[in-house]
């Protein structure tokens, strides 16, 4: 299954969901949403397992209402994007970030543009 910034498609989807919302939303809202939007066909405790998944990876925060739970996002969508950088280059890149730079242009050169505003980040 493809993988974008370390989340299944269905992750990523519930986690836009939230990052987009301003406020937490509720498991039936979410529900909802995955049923009548993005034509899932979930039971209960399929919803469950991927937003106990995400509050496991750091992302979706709960919190008990007086009827229901409500499900937040812990970050924005910018500040998981950055920490999943870091992870990949310090896992695949051993946190060389010439070596991350490397394999960004592989065998050919930088433009002039590109190395003046790395020159910049320096």
């Amino acid at each position: 299954m493809k993988k974008n910034y370390d989340l299944t498609k269905t992750e990523e989807q519930i986690m836009e969901l939230l990052w987009a919302t301003e406020d937490p939303m509720t498991f039936r809202e979410i529900m909802d949403i995955a049923i009548n939007k993005w034509g899932k066909t979930w039971k209960v405790q399929t919803l469950n397992t991927f937003l106990l998944g995400l509050q496991k990876m750091e992302l979706v925060g709960a919190k008990k209402g007086t009827s229901c739970n409500y499900y937040y996002a812990l970050c924005t969508k910018e500040q998981h994007i950055h920490n999943w950088t870091k992870k990949m280059v310090a896992e695949c890149y051993g946190n060389s970030f010439s070596r991350f730079v490397a394999a960004f242009i592989g065998d050919g050169k930088l433009s002039e543009k590109d190395a003046e505003e790395l020159k910049k980040w320096l």
